[in-house]
């Protein structure tokens, strides 16, 4: 099993003067990073990966903090990367345990990519922010929705 997230709610951008790739989480999105460690709770989870952005970093720092692992920064989950790559790179690489925390634009996009057979590569659907996709061979693919806001 591997996951799929979106990473949790940032600040607006019409709220934000930096460059977008600093622009962080918000404190909904801060309490939606702390609250997936109990979401995914008994999900197994060796490897992190995110965009290398600051809203995919802080997001995942709190699993990092509590499962005892690194984040490893992955250009392919940038918002403006090409989908298709990142596809091509999730069917080559050995998924299970992984988590991939990448955008709303890249998951969409992500989920029209379809394979040489003309199957989706990623059934998944809409993602709220601070969402996630369980997915696995054997299952069909389980959508958690984050905590709602407080």
């Amino acid at each position: 099993m591997f996951v799929l997230l979106r990473h949790a709610h940032a600040i607006g951008k019409q709220n934000w003067n930096g460059p977008d790739t600093h622009r962080p989480l918000s404190v909904v999105g801060r309490n939606q990073a702390v609250g997936l460690v109990d979401t995914l709770t008994g999900v197994e989870l060796r490897v992190l990966y995110c965009s290398p952005t600051t809203r995919c970093l802080d997001t995942l720092a709190p699993l990092a903090a509590a499962h005892g692992l690194a984040i490893h920064e992955h250009p392919l989950l940038a918002p403006d990367a090409a989908a298709d790559e990142l596809g091509a790179a999730l069917d080559i690489v050995d998924l299970t345990g992984t988590l991939w925390c990448t955008h709303g634009e890249t998951l969409t996009a992500l989920a029209a990519c379809t394979r040489t057979d003309g199957t989706r590569a990623f059934p998944i659907g809409h993602t709220a922010k601070g969402g996630a996709w369980l997915l696995n061979a054997h299952t069909p693919p389980r959508y958690i929705d984050p905590d709602p806001p407080q």
